[in-house]
């Protein structure tokens, strides 16, 4: 929606982002997802965070090397704020005011379209917090470290940015179902962790003011430090009131990834494709046992029944995964891509167009960290007998939807469909080395350069070198 020619002219007075230098070594290193993480976190080492700290204790990283402040300086910094109401934000969508209030917190009823002006003035006059969703829709620092970070973990990684006035706090003490990676971005902030009411709980709740007792970790972040902390710590923060204003963004991840989640998952593919062999799982419940009033009378089937489902998976027979894997594909962040990788992708190898693949084509699986393959149903046909492969990928999901919808539906998931015959091909190609296509384990060269030229054509193959 255009903004109003008197408030653009208004607003244009407000302070324009600085360019930051670019360091000479950038403290980042995006060659890899791993490695992308394993700078995240230095100095401390990616095994000593997963077997010491990951859903298990807090983690805080000090550093005082000027170009990680620098760094994080270009994560949304409170003029980036300006740039994003430019482009069109709204209240509730893109952006919360909150205050907290007696232990409680309250938001600031705001609607509809929200302008940088409206914003400043509750910010300054209402002492309000800014909480501004998924900031990488419009930074791309961010969206270059968190679409790594997406490959990395496996799952889907969001970000919030909280502006907060000095000497003000705006979420009351609470815990989180995510896995939380605070980063300190400008000003400073008083952070006071408690112990967990719920480990690693699965929702999110405030914690009332008799349960937030003596703190295990009392800290003042400054820029360039980072805050780690396990899905369930009891958290509050505040700005001090010698710091003009706080700006942090949080990195969180891993909510409904836990085993609960992956089983219910897993389960009902997993229910059908052992009633096919065992005939117990297909007899019928005894009568009237929906209506009884103890169902633990049938305790001992069941744990025989699921003993025969445990037995089936030791025999390492195929698990398929259901929703999880289309929610994350469908809707994590595509590849970040700048001006020359953008241009590089118009062209192949040697700077010329990349045609489609013939048999004498060698070719290299492109994009690997952003597809995935698994084994399904054909939903729109009659016969549930029907198992096709699937591959799935991120490279068409839009990065301005990310983690933020207007309506509950996800977006469809972008991918290719398969014969079941075509797996070891498929698996050949995950290897990530070149290959000839006429080398593909297909009997038939046809089926060779179709599979060769739809992964082509998706934008997930690449020729090395080619011969008519």
């Amino acid at each position: 929606m255009p903004r109003r020619a008197r408030q653009a002219e208004t607003e244009d007075d407000a302070p324009t982002p600085n360019k930051l230098p670019h360091p000479n070594t950038p403290p980042l290193d995006f060659s890899s997802p791993q490695s992308l993480f394993e700078s995240f976190i230095t100095p401390v080492t990616r095994e000593e965070f997963f077997s010491s700290y990951w859903e298990k204790k807090p983690l805080l990283i000090q550093r005082s090397d000027p170009d990680i402040k620098s760094s994080y300086q270009s994560l949304f910094p409170m003029t980036d704020l300006k740039l994003a109401c430019g482009k069109g934000i709204r209240y509730g969508r893109d952006v919360n005011l909150c205050k907290c209030k007696n232990g409680k917190k309250v938001l600031l009823p705001r609607r509809g379209k929200a302008t940088y002006l409206e914003i400043l003035k509750d910010f300054r006059s209402s002492r309000a917090t800014i909480q501004f969703h998924q900031p990488q829709r419009f930074n791309d620092n961010l969206w270059q470290i968190m679409e790594k970070l997406e490959c990395f973990f496996g799952a889907l990684v969001g970000c919030n940015v909280y502006i907060t006035p000095s000497g003000s706090q705006g979420l009351p003490p609470h815990h989180d179902d995510v896995e939380v990676f605070i980063l300190q971005v400008e000003g400073e902030k008083h952070w006071r962790l408690y112990e967990p009411t719920i480990q690693l709980a699965r929702g999110y709740d405030v914690t009332p003011a008799d349960r937030v007792t003596t703190p295990t970790h009392d800290i003042l972040l400054k820029e360039g430090d980072m805050l780690y902390f396990p899905r369930g710590t009891v958290h509050q923060a505040d700005t001090p009131a010698d710091s003009p204003h706080s700006t942090h963004v949080t990195i969180s991840t891993y909510q409904n990834t836990s085993w609960v989640d992956y089983l219910q998952d897993l389960m009902p593919a997993l229910l059908q494709d052992t009633a096919k062999d065992n005939v117990d799982l297909r007899r019928g419940i005894p009568l009237q046992q929906l209506l009884c009033l103890d169902p633990s009378r049938v305790g001992d089937t069941l744990s025989h029944l699921l003993s025969a489902i445990a037995k089936r998976i030791e025999g390492r027979c195929q698990l398929r995964s259901g929703e999880m894997l289309r929610d994350f594909m469908g809707n994590r962040l595509p590849p970040y891509l700048d001006v020359d990788s953008m241009n590089q992708e118009k062209k192949g190898t040697n700077g010329k167009s990349d045609g489609p693949p013939n048999l004498n084509s060698l070719t290299k699986l492109k994009y690997r960290d952003y597809a995935a393959i698994t084994i399904d149903h054909v939903p729109e046909t009659d016969s549930s007998e029907e198992l096709m492969i699937y591959v799935f990928h991120a490279l068409k999901n839009e990065r301005k939807t990310h983690m933020v919808s207007d309506t509950e539906e996800s977006p469809p998931v972008t991918g290719l469909r398969f014969p079941l015959s075509y797996m070891d091909a498929l698996k050949k190609l995950w290897e990530n080395n070149p290959i000839c296509v006429k080398d593909l384990p297909l009997e038939d060269d046809r089926d060779k350069e179709n599979l060769a030229i739809s992964l082509w054509a998706e934008g997930l193959l690449e020729t090395v070198s080619s011969k008519a």
